[in-house]
């Protein structure tokens, strides 16, 4: 019995434990597959949203992390993105829009070798944060296309 337990709980480990199939979450969660490995996604992105005053903060390794429990990921980072023009004036429009500040993009390799990048969708925020003001509404429309151009011109490579 403890054999079959402890294949099971690798094999969740492995494989997640998320139901591929539910759909609830796409309302507020882009996730776009990707044709490159996790690494070469950032770097992408940085230089892509660069031009647009953009710069990575930071980027946090999940994968590095489990290892250090001795646990297994796959390759899975957490990008925080910033543009402190937009979030300023975004933050100004609601103090809690600090939560969203900065930008996080989650890119991550599954089993099979194929790799994701998400972000909670930005139009998302203006029902999270009650933003109606037409200016703050604009600008949480332009982080939307900036993230969705990113992403356009990354699966075009």
């Amino acid at each position: 019995m403890k054999k079959i337990i402890f294949a099971l709980t690798l094999l969740l480990g492995i494989s997640g434990c998320a139901d591929k199939t539910a759909k609830a979450h796409t309302k507020f969660i882009k996730t776009y597959e990707i044709n490159a490995s996790t690494d070469s996604a950032i770097k992408h992105i940085q230089s892509f949203l660069k031009e647009k005053n953009y710069s990575v903060v930071s980027t946090f390794d999940h994968e590095k992390q489990a290892l250090k429990l001795k646990e297994m990921l796959y390759p899975t980072k957490t990008v925080n993105l910033y543009n402190p023009k937009i979030s300023t004036k975004l933050i100004q429009c609601n103090a809690s829009m600090a939560l969203e500040m900065p930008i996080r993009v989650a890119v991550y390799s599954e089993l099979g070798g194929k790799t994701f990048l998400s972000y909670t969708d930005p139009e998302y925020w203006s029902l999270k944060h009650n933003i109606k003001d037409s200016k703050c509404l604009g600008l949480i429309i332009l982080i939307k296309n900036d993230l969705s151009d990113a992403i356009k011109e990354l699966k075009s490579k």
